[in-house]
C-alpha cells in the first residue's frame, strides 16, 4: 500500500511539471523535454532545419521499493536515451529516405485518462513496399496497409542513424559522433550520478503528499555521503583455473595457464590428430591458407598465441584439407556443395572451418551461406567454426586466433580448463535453463517454445546440454521435465550416484521465472527425493534487465597505454563487488573498468540475482560467488563475460537453433545425439 501511495504522489508531481512528459504511470516514466535537453539538437546545431522532428531526450523511470541495500524504502532511478522520429513517413519518402524493411508506428499522441499520461504510438508492421501514398505491410497482425502520412518510423538508434545519413549526407558521421559524446553525459557513470543527484534534489524540494496528514520526503542517493544510510558490500575473489584432473596445475589467468600446462584433459583427449576441412571460395584460397597456417603454428614473436593450436593444446598434428569452390560469398548452394564434397572424402571430418563474410549477415534461412554450411556439416555430426574474411584481412590475428583456438578445442569435445571450487559433501550440479520461442515474425504471438538445458559440475566443467521437443505453452512444462530428467539420468550414470548421496541442484534462469519452469523443477525434485538421502535446490533468476546501478567513488578508471585521452570507467566498480538489496536479492558487478572497451561506454549494469521463494537452498552469498566464478569460465574466449556460462551457453544454443530451423532439411535432433559431447554452439 505504501509503495502505491508514493508512486501515485510521484505521478501527480511529475504531471504538474511542464518540462516533464509522463509516458507511463506504473512505474512513473517520464521524458525530460526542457530547454537544452534535446541531445541531438546539441550535436547538430548547424542542421536544425534538416533534422527538425528528430529528437533524442533523456527518459527516466522512478521505481518505488519498500526495501533496498540500506534496509530503508527508496526510489530506483532508471535512465536511458529516448530516440524519436516525429516526421511522418510520407515526408521522409519525399526527402529520399528508404523505408522498406522498417517497422512503422501509428496512433496519435493524445492525452489519456486523468493522470496526464501521454499515449504512445504502437508498431503495426514492417514496410514491404510503397504504393503511392500507401505503405504495404508484412508481419502486420491487424492492418495490411497504412497511409504514409499517418505512419512514423520507430525511434531506434539504428533507424535514427540511417535517417540522419539520408538527410544531411557527409555531415552524418560528425553529428552521430557528437551525439554519442552527448549521450555519454547521460549514460556514463559520472553523468548518470549527476542526473540522479539532480532528480533527488528536485524531489527533495517538493512535498510528496501520500494521504491527508501523511507525507514522504526524498533524501540523497544511498551511500553517497557519510550522513545518510550506508551500503554494505563485499567483494568476491576472481577464480583460480585448474589444468589437470589432480588439481595440482593452477593459474590465475586461463590463457597463461593453457600456455604453461596445456588443457585440463590433455592426457585423455582424443582425437590427438584431428581432421579439419576448410571450405572457402577459390578467390580467397591463398589468403585462407596463410590464416590456417597461423592457426596451426602460431603467431611468432608475440605474447599471445605464439605456440599455435597444435602445441598449445598438446596435439600431435592436424590434417587439413581445403575444399575451394568457384562462386561468390553469397552463393549458399555453392557452399552446400563444397561442404558435401568435404564430407565425401575418405577420412571422417572432426572439425570444419567455413570462410564467410560480413555481407552475408543479413541473409537468413536457405539464403545464408553461413547457416547452410553449418546445417550441412552439423547434420553429419561435424562442429563448425566460421571465420569472416574481413577478420582475416585486418591483420593483428593473434588475439582472434587465440579465441578461435579455444572454441575449436571445446567444439572437438575437449575441456580447456575448469575452476577451483570449494569441496562440498553434496553431489552438486549447476543447470542453466533457457528457452527459444518459435515465432514466424516479430509481431506474431509465439505459439510454441523449446526448453534449452545446459548442465555443469560445481567446478564449471560443462557436462552436457539438452533441448526439449517443440511444444505449445500448455505442454511445455511436461516437455521441460522430460528434458531435465534425461539430463539427470545421464549425469547419474556418469557419476555413479548412490542412494545415500545428498544432491544439490542449482538452476540459473535469465528470463523471469514462470510457474511453468518452477512446476517442472519441483516435479523433478520430488521424484529425486524418493531416491536419495536428501535433495535441495535453488532457483536463481540472473538478470541485467533492471534499473539498479552501482558506483565506486574511489574508482579513478583506467587510462590507455599511451596515457592519452580520458580514462575509461571512472566511478565504475571493479568486478566482483556484491551488494545484497533484500533477503533474496543481490547485485553483482561483472564488468569493471578494465573490461570496458571504450572511454564513452556507458555505466555497466550489474547482474541482479533473485532467489525464487520455492528454493530450499538459500545461501545467497554462496550462490552469488558461484555466479561470479561462472562469468569467468567461458570457452568462447579466454576473458570474463557479462553473464555466467550457464546463461550464455543456453542463449547461444537457443539463438543458433532458432536460425537453423529455417534451413531446409535441418534436423535439430542431431545436437542431442551425435553432437552431444561437442560445444558446437561456441
Amino acid at each position: 500500500m505504501a509503495t502505491r501511495l508514493v508512486q501515485a504522489s510521484l505521478v501527480r508531481t511529475l504531471a504538474a511539471w511542464k518540462h516533464y512528459e509522463l509516458r507511463r504511470a506504473a512505474p512513473p516514466t517520464f521524458v525530460s523535454r526542457g530547454p537544452g535537453r534535446d541531445l541531438l539538437a546539441q550535436a547538430a546545431q548547424s542542421f536544425e532545419c534538416e533534422l527538425a522532428g528528430l529528437h533524442v531526450y533523456p527518459q527516466y523511470r522512478l521505481d518505488v521499493r519498500m526495501t533496498g541495500p540500506s534496509g530503508c524504502p527508496g526510489i530506483i532511478v532508471g535512465m536511458k536515451t529516448r530516440y524519436e522520429i516525429d516526421v511522418p513517413v510520407g515526408d521522409l519518402l519525399r526527402r529520399g529516405v528508404h523505408v522498406e524493411g522498417r517497422y512503422v508506428l501509428t496512433g496519435a499522441a493524445s492525452q489519456e485518462g486523468d493522470r496526464g499520461v501521454v499515449a504512445g504510438r504502437r508498431a503495426v508492421g514492417a514496410v514491404e513496399a510503397v504504393d503511392g501514398d500507401w505503405l504495404i505491410l508484412r508481419d502486420a497482425p491487424d492492418v495490411q496497409q497504412v497511409r504514409a502520412a499517418e505512419a512514423w518510423l520507430e525511434g531506434r538508434r539504428d533507424v535514427v542513424d540511417d535517417v540522419v545519413r539520408a538527410l544531411v549526407g557527409p555531415a552524418h558521421a560528425k553529428i552521430m559522433e557528437s551525439l554519442d559524446e552527448a549521450a555519454f553525459g547521460l549514460a556514463g557513470a559520472e553523468g548518470r550520478l549527476g542526473r540522479i543527484r539532480e532528480i533527488a534534489a528536485w524531489l527533495a524540494r517538493r512535498r510528496l503528499v501520500l494521504a491527508s496528514g501523511l507525507e514522504a520526503s526524498v533524501g540523497s542517493p544511498v551511500g553517497l555521503d557519510g550522513t545518510g544510510p550506508r551500503v554494505k558490500s563485499r567483494r568476491f575473489d576472481e577464480p583460480t583455473f585448474v589444468f589437470d584432473l589432480a588439481g595440482d596445475k593452477k593459474h590465475r589467468y586461463p590463457d597463461k595457464g593453457l600456455d604453461e600446462f596445456g588443457p585440463f584433459d590433455s592426457e585423455g583427449f582424443t582425437p590427438k590428430r584431428p581432421s579439419i576441412a576448410v571450405v572457402t571460395p577459390s578467390s580467397l584460397k591463398g589468403t585462407v591458407e596463410t590464416f590456417i597456417s597461423s592457426f596451426l603454428n602460431g603467431v611468432p614473436g608475440g605474447s599471445v598465441f605464439a605456440q599455435g593450436f597444435v602445441r598449445k593444446y598438446r596435439l600431435t598434428a592436424c590434417d587439413v584439407t581445403f575444399e575451394a569452390f568457384d562462386s561468390d560469398l553469397r552463393d549458399a548452394q555453392a557452399y552446400r556443395s563444397a561442404c558435401l564434397a568435404a564430407l565425401g572424402k575418405a577420412r571422417k571430418v572432426d572439425l570444419a572451418f567455413v570462410i564467410t563474410s560480413k555481407e552475408q549477415e543479413e541473409l537468413t534461412g536457405d539464403e545464408s551461406p553461413y547457416l547452410v554450411a553449418k546445417a550441412t556439416f552439423m547434420g553429419h555430426g561435424v562442429p563448425v567454426q566460421d571465420v569472416q574474411i574481413e577478420t582475416i584481412r585486418k591483420g593483428n590475428l593473434a588475439y582472434p586466433l587465440n579465441s578461435i583456438a579455444l572454441a575449436c578445442y571445446a567444439k572437438l569435445g575437449g575441456t580447456p580448463y575448469v575452476i577451483s571450487a570449494p569441496r562440498a559433501v553434496t553431489q552438486e550440479l549447476v543447470i542453466g535453463i533457457g528457452s527459444a520461442h518459435v515465432k514466424a515474425s516479430r509481431l506474431t504471438v509465439p505459439e510454441r517454445v523449446v526448453g534449452i538445458t545446459t548442465v555443469f559440475s560445481a567446478d564449471g566443467n560443462y557436462i552436457l546440454s539438452n533441448r526439449s521437443s517443440e511444444a505449445d505453452y500448455a505442454a511445455y512444462p511436461r516437455e521441460l521435465l522430460r528434458s531435465l530428467e534425461a539430463c539427470i539420468e545421464e549425469v547419474k550414470a556418469r557419476n555413479g550416484w548412490l542412494p545415500g548421496d545428498a544432491l544439490r541442484l542449482i538452476f540459473h534462469v535469465f528470463k523471469p521465472l514462470k510457474d511453468t519452469e518452477a512446476q517442472a523443477v519441483k516435479a523433478l525434485v520430488e521424484k529425486l527425493t524418493g531416491e536419495y538421502a536428501s535433495v535441495e535446490f535453488a532457483f536463481v533468476h540472473v538478470s541485467d534487465e533492471h534499473d539498479w546501478v552501482m558506483f565506486d567513488q574511489n574508482s579513478a578508471g583506467v587510462r590507455s597505454a599511451s596515457r592519452s585521452g580520458p580514462a575509461k570507467g571512472r566511478l565504475v566498480p571493479g568486478r566482483g563487488h556484491a551488494v545484497q538489496i533484500s533477503r533474496s536479492e543481490m547485485l553483482l558487478s561483472v564488468t569493471g573498468p578494465f573490461d570496458m572497451k571504450l572511454p564513452l561506454q556507458g555505466l555497466p549494469r550489474p547482474l541482479r540475482l533473485k532467489l525464487h521463494r520455492e528454493s530450499t537452498f538459500t545461501d545467497l552469498e554462496y550462490l552469488g560467488g558461484q555466479v561470479f566464478r561462472f562469468t569467468a569460465l567461458s570457452w568462447r574466449r579466454p576473458y570474463p563475460s557479462g553473464r555466467p556460462v550457464t546463461i550464455m551457453y543456453s542463449d547461444l544454443i537457443a539463438s543458433l537453433l532458432g536460425q537453423l530451423r529455417h534451413v531446409k532439411n535441418w534436423n535439430a535432433d542431431i545436437v542431442s545425439t551425435r553432437l552431444r559431447a561437442s560445444r558446437w554452439f561456441l
